[in-house]
Formats: structure tokens, sequence, C-alpha cells
């Protein structure tokens, strides 16, 4: 099982330059991929987007992807178009001959400063074609290391929470021990109630019509059925968790269930010590929760 947060980092390095990728990821119920890039192309950006898809099913992340030029490897040339210099001082000779103009000959920072340039720097950048197998390389590595880390982390939120799904068998235990222990602790109560009543006015009790209401307060109050499916989620939430899959929904699923069973649990009680334990058990689920919204 794997958690939804973790980071990696990694690089691939090229002739041109080396490509750097970092992917930090936080929760998020879907896959959602935030890129930034040092102005890649939409088609080397997707590339990236494609790998990543291909290996993590959820999660938010935020991917970096950058370029750095080789040492030595700059590749930058300059030209001087001549024809159009020539012209330039051709001109200015011309100007420097009408009586309004300071007798100065231009300088290069004349030159240089002028509207269209002569001089054209080129930078030999790296190619799309040059740059994805670069970029799918440092975006794998990274996501080896993020993966690695998600395992780990995902590792001890599975120990965690099955010390916390140990804790609520117990509680389910209780629960089911409790169940008669309710309807005799009423049919006790209600007898001693109509016995007070009744020989006030000297009258027995009537026994058909007292079971009448042992047992309509037994079905009311009969929860049963809902610790039946209660630790049968219970179940399916352990099996889970020993899942490679990605069980995250699921378990989200699983959780809503246990929470309708055990809410379903605490209204019909009226047993002091079992309300006590559904509110412990609705604290645990809870925090249970907390916990599942970072698994994958």
């Amino acid at each position: 099982m794997k958690s939804m947060t973790g980071f990696g980092r990694g690089t691939a390095a090229g002739v041109k330059g080396t490509v750097t990728a970092e992917i930090k990821t936080v929760n998020s119920r879907f896959l959602e991929i935030n890129m930034r890039s040092d102005h890649f192309s939409a088609m080397v950006e997707e590339s990236a987007k494609q790998l990543i898809k291909e290996q993590v099913n959820r999660g938010k992340m935020y991917v970096s992807l950058s370029f750095e030029t080789a040492e030595g490897n700059q590749n930058i040339s300059v030209s001087m178009d001549k024809e159009l210099l020539e012209a330039y001082i051709t001109k200015l000779k011309k100007i420097r001959k009408m009586d309004e103009i300071k007798d100065r000959k231009p300088s290069i920072a004349d030159l240089l400063a002028l509207p269209v340039p002569f001089l054209h720097v080129k930078k030999d950048k790296i190619t799309d074609e040059e740059l994805i197998p670069l970029v799918k390389e440092a975006v794998q590595n990274a996501l080896k290391e993020l993966c690695r880390m998600r395992i780990e982390e995902g590792n001890n939120l599975v120990v965690d929470l099955k010390n916390r799904l140990q804790l609520l068998q117990e509680k389910l235990k209780f629960l089911e021990s409790k169940q008669e222990q309710v309807v005799a602790d009423y049919e006790i109560r209600l007898r001693t109630r109509m016995k007070k009543l009744l020989d006030d006015i000297h009258e027995p009790i009537d026994e058909r019509r007292f079971l009448e209401e042992v047992a309509i307060y037994s079905e009311k109050t009969d929860y049963t059925e809902e610790l039946v499916r209660f630790g049968s989620h219970l179940t399916q939430f352990e099996a889970a968790l020993d899942s490679a899959d990605p069980v995250g929904r699921k378990l989200d699923f699983l959780l809503q269930e246990l929470n309708r069973e055990i809410n379903t649990t605490a209204s019909k009680a009226s047993d002091i010590d079992v309300i006590d334990c559904v509110i412990m058990i609705k604290t645990e689920l809870e925090k249970i929760r907390e916990q599942v919204q970072n698994i994958e």
C-alpha cells in the first residue's frame, strides 16, 4: 500500500546538458498534475505527464522540470551583417559633414546603439527530439525515489491502522456481549417498576403483557445486524490494507459504511456503557478517516 505524500528527484545527462525532475505529491481525491518547466514545449511536458499517469493513480502532484546546458557546450555563435554595417558607416560619414552635427567620429557604442543591430547572437538550443528522452529518464528516476518514499510511509500507515482496527474489534466484542445483558437489565427494571405499581392496588403482574413489552423493547434495541455488518466491514478493511493495489477509495467507502452501522447502533442503544463504547468507536473511526485520506 502506498501513501499519497512523497518527494522524488531525478536527473538525466546528455551531450548538450542535464535535465532535472522534481516531483512532490500531496493528498487529493483524484490524480492532478501541475507541471512547471524551463519553457519546455507542450509535447515535452505531455511526455512527462503520460509517464507519471502510468505509475501514479491518485494524488496532487507538483512537477518541476529544468534543463542546464553542459559546460563547454554553450554552442553560441555571433554573425555580422557586413552590408548593414557598411551602410551605417557610409551614412554616418555623410552626417558628420553636415554643419549642424558636431565633428566626431562614431564610436563602437554609437554603432551598437543603432535601431537595427548588425550583430546577431545565435544559441544552439536543444530540440524536442533530443529533450524528450532526457525528460523521460529524469522523471522515471524521480518516480522511483517518490514511490520508495510513498511505499515506506504507506507501510507505516498500515501498522497504525491495524492497531486501530484491533481496538475496534475489541469494542465490537464488548457490544456483542452487552446485547443480551441490556435486554435482561431492562426486564429486571420493568418488572420491578410494575410490581411496585401493582402492589399498591393489589393486582398481579400480567405475565403475557409483561413479556410482550420486553419483546418490543428487545426488538427496538436489537443492534445485532448492525454489529454483524460492522464486523464484516472491519474484515474487508483489514484485507484491503494488505493489497498491493490502490485501495484509498475502497477504504473511504468502507469507512462510510462503518460509520453508518455504528450510528444506527447508537440510535438503538439506551445503555450508558453501550453509548460510551459507541462514542469511543466513532472517535477511533475519525482518526482512521484522517489516515485514510493519505492513502493512494
